[in-house]
């Protein structure tokens, strides 16, 4: 995580001096021509060449018999107007433009005393005195007439058109003269806004991070914690919650399966413990009668006693040690033959199971707790002398039939003890399965039907 941490304070930082320079650079190639045009126009305005070229004008008054200082005079006006400065001194007229300016000196007879004409703007051979003029030409010629004491007249004929690629050339070269001011100016304080910020915000994802972790091993009990009321602290906020709503939910299922394991217990205890002893007692009653009669027979049904026994201590095991149940490669008749043994001497019984396919370890588990359940309640509660267990398997179904001979009992009259509730609820485990019970003053018949597998499906 460090690594990645350095890295991203390092690119946001880079970034963030990069987006600043460049921003900088762009918004003065983007702005700056906007306020030189602004500058550009004050500056050819005739009012303010009128201005520029007052202290020669001046100088020029009453002495234009010299041709040769007048001369030097337009000279000194065509240089002063070929690259006005602005207000501020840091932007001038060629920074933009590229000026021509034309001027003429006339006597008070009109001739010309002296003149400087610029290539494609020439002036008049002659000019009669007149009065003052300030015209605007063009959008880039401009025109004055300015009269000389004692009689003399000052033409200027000055042409400028603002230039966008002189200007950006102009700004680039001064970009590029005073770069590193600009890298200290800008990227110092950048660079340090940057770093501040990256550090403020890794530290944040970081926690996020390290939150997101735990939450990946299963422990939401992590909480970000990050109480900024900002877009990043309302996220974490947000994340905070469904990982609370997470952990309720996950202790909810805890408690849930707990229910479930034990209702499970509850049911395997009834189904085959309870059963079993039962039995067991049954067994070690008949002994005692036949002790002294036969002993013979007493110790036959002791060594059953001792088999069921022994049958409930494995019983016992498998639910303490929460062993899956390992399907069986013996064919069902013989292992429900095995789950009746423990009925031997107390009811008889027939079983037609040959055409019942192999089935998966939970289906057996199931259906042999089905068929001891019911033969349990026709030993008990019926009192039935034989007991019929058939199976008939068509379209993808296996129907188990389990029939007595019993005195039955009315469904509609009686309450469902644990027995049969228990036996619904395994018929209900299995793929599409179902248990109709129908009794009747000839016995009771059990129905169930489901789906069976090959082991392939684990309930």
């Amino acid at each position: 995580m460090k690594p990645i941490v350095k890295s991203l304070w390092w690119k946001l930082a880079l970034a963030g001096v990069g987006i600043i320079l460049v921003g900088s650079v762009v918004a003065t190639l983007a702005i700056g021509p906007f306020f030189d045009l602004m500058a550009f126009r004050d500056m050819v305005r005739p009012e303010r060449l009128k201005d520029e070229v007052r202290r020669e004008r001046a100088l020029l008054g009453g002495r234009l018999g010299d041709a040769q200082l007048a001369r030097s005079l337009l000279e000194a006006m065509q240089d002063r107007l070929h690259d006005i400065e602005g207000s501020a001194t840091s932007y001038g007229l060629a920074y933009s433009a590229t000026p021509r300016i034309s001027l003429a000196a006339y006597d008070a007879d009109g001739s010309a005393i002296a003149r400087i004409d610029a290539p494609g703007l020439p002036t008049p051979q002659t000019w009669l005195p007149s009065a003052e003029r300030l015209q605007t030409v063009s959008a880039s010629e401009r025109l004055l007439v300015l009269p000389l004491q004692p009689e003399g007249t000052l033409l200027v004929r000055h042409y400028a058109e603002f230039s966008f690629r002189k200007n950006l050339s102009s700004a680039l070269r001064d970009t590029g003269e005073a770069f590193w001011l600009l890298v200290a100016i800008i990227s110092i304080p950048g660079l340090l806004l940057g770093v501040t910020l990256t550090y403020w915000l890794s530290r944040r994802l970081g926690a996020m991070t390290r939150a997101s972790q735990a939450w990946s091993r299963g422990d939401f009990s992590t909480r970000i914690g990050d109480r900024a009321t900002d877009e990043l602290g309302s996220h974490a906020a947000a994340l905070d919650a469904m990982a609370g709503r997470i952990e309720d939910m996950l202790r909810a299922e805890q408690e849930l399966a707990a229910l479930k394991e034990r209702q499970r217990l509850a049911r395997e205890l009834h189904d085959s413990v309870k059963q079993q002893v039962f039995a067991t007692g049954l067994q070690l009653h008949a002994a005692a009668q036949w002790l002294r009669k036969e002993p013979d027979k007493a110790a036959a049904l002791l060594e059953r006693a001792t088999t069921i026994n022994q049958t409930v201590y494995r019983d016992l095991t498998e639910m303490l040690l929460r062993l899956r149940p390992v399907a069986s490669e013996r064919p069902l008749a013989a292992l429900v033959d095995e789950t009746l043994a423990a009925w031997t001497g107390q009811i008889g019984w027939r079983l037609e199971l040959d055409a019942v396919p192999a089935l998966s370890a939970p289906q057996q588990h199931q259906l042999l707790r089905i068929v001891a359940e019911a033969a349990a309640n026709a030993v008990r509660h019926a009192g039935a002398r034989e007991l019929r267990v058939a199976a008939q398997a068509a379209d993808g179904m296996l129907e188990v039939r389990i029939e007595d001979d019993g005195r039955g009992f009315d469904p509609g009259n009686t309450r469902p003890g644990q027995g049969l509730q228990s036996m619904s609820e395994r018929a209900q485990a299995l793929p599409r399965g179902s248990l109709a019970v129908h009794s009747g003053p000839q016995g009771t018949v059990v129905c169930l039907r489901f789906r069976p597998d090959t082991g392939k499906e684990d309930e």
